[in-house]
């Protein structure tokens, strides 16, 4: 079954600045920089961008219309553990199929009382993004929730998008988007180590079969860098999984570690998956008329060593440094994502 091709878009990234408020800086800061660029009519290189709407922005509900293009449509909650704050977020995609994804961002400055579902037995702490994906998904309710954030579905658990933040310390956010998965990456002020997270239906099984697909052809799930402060693996393309280091679009079951994980077709629980192959591209691994190479990304299932897909428009390409645009003739083709915005390092494309 073929499936639609994605087109990756940037947002214009937002600056978190070192407040030392725990309303405005931090955890807080960064969630408010997602609904931020959420809710953006312009894309980082000016193209517009139409997202969809909430009747009431910050209850919970169903939106009123959704995004047309690659637009995700966003919405808040201010009532979770600190009320006036946002602590949560949720967004629903443009293109919307039989599964009904939403996925769901949740951060806080407390954790009495905490119950929301985890990944991979993560453990809750404070001032740490999460991220998780639903399908099958009923209306909002709270991500404070011991078995999904919504009235009704399957929810993966949430799961770091990186280690945990403080209000002395300075970030910039970034945020990619396409048709049907959503990207969020951080950097410190000054840039350097990324971390982050790449949630939706980016795993193309290559079959329409419902032991290996959903029934609209697609697999949901989430990868993240995790909750540790290892540095993400330079030559990541081609290291094993392991604890030593962190990585993407592989990943290992220790809590809080790095993850990649799937939906089971027809089913709420989650599959462990990996990448597939090793690959040492370098600087120089380009055409030459100047153009980046895309190798697709293969993913396998991490304990059995079956086929799991391929990255949806994700692709591997020349190292490269991170979350700069790759362009051709001053027209934009893609984005790089890696482990530094400093240094040069494995890389991937999110083709635009």
């Amino acid at each position: 079954m073929a499936l639609p091709t994605q087109h990756w878009r940037m947002l214009q990234p937002v600056v978190v600045p070192a407040t030392g408020s725990a309303t405005t800086g931090g955890i807080a800061g960064i969630i408010d920089a997602l609904y931020t660029m959420g809710t953006a009519t312009t894309y980082a290189d000016g193209s517009a961008r139409s997202p969809g709407t909430f009747a009431s922005p910050g209850t919970a509900s169903l939106p009123a219309s959704v995004g047309t293009g690659s637009a995700w449509t966003w919405n808040y909650d201010n009532t979770t553990f600190v009320p006036g704050v946002k602590t949560g977020l949720y967004a629903y995609p443009p293109t919307t199929t039989a599964i009904n994804q939403v996925v769901a961002f949740g951060g806080t400055t407390s954790v009495t009382g905490a119950v929301w579902k985890q990944l991979a037995s993560d453990t809750r702490v404070v001032d740490a993004l999460y991220c998780g994906i639903a399908k099958n998904s009923g209306t909002y309710t709270s991500w404070n929730n011991a078995t999904t954030p919504f009235t009704s579905g399957d929810f993966t658990g949430f799961t770091y998008v990186g280690p945990a933040v403080n209000t002395a310390t300075g970030y910039v956010v970034f945020m990619f988007e396409c048709e049907e998965s959503v990207a969020v990456f951080r950097i410190p002020m000054g840039g350097g180590a990324v971390v982050g997270a790449v949630i939706g239906a980016f795993v193309d099984p290559l079959s329409a079969s419902t032991s290996n697909a959903e029934t609209d052809g697609r697999l949901y799930g989430v990868t993240n860098t995790g909750g540790q402060a290892t540095a993400w693996n330079t030559g990541w393309l081609a290291a094993a999984a392991g604890l030593s280091d962190t990585q993407l679009f592989n990943g290992i079951t220790n809590a809080s570690y790095y993850h990649f994980y799937t939906f089971t077709p027809g089913a709420g629980t989650v599959v462990g998956c990996s990448r597939f192959g090793t690959y040492s591209p370098t600087s120089t691994f380009i055409s030459r008329n100047g153009d980046l190479p895309q190798i697709p990304f293969q993913c396998g299932n991490a304990a059995t060593g079956g086929y799991i897909g391929q990255l949806r428009q994700i692709n591997i390409t020349r190292d490269s440094n991170a979350l700069i645009a790759w362009e051709t003739g001053g027209t934009v083709k893609g984005y790089l994502v890696g482990p530094s915005t400093t240094s040069v390092n494995d890389a991937v494309v999110l083709v635009y």
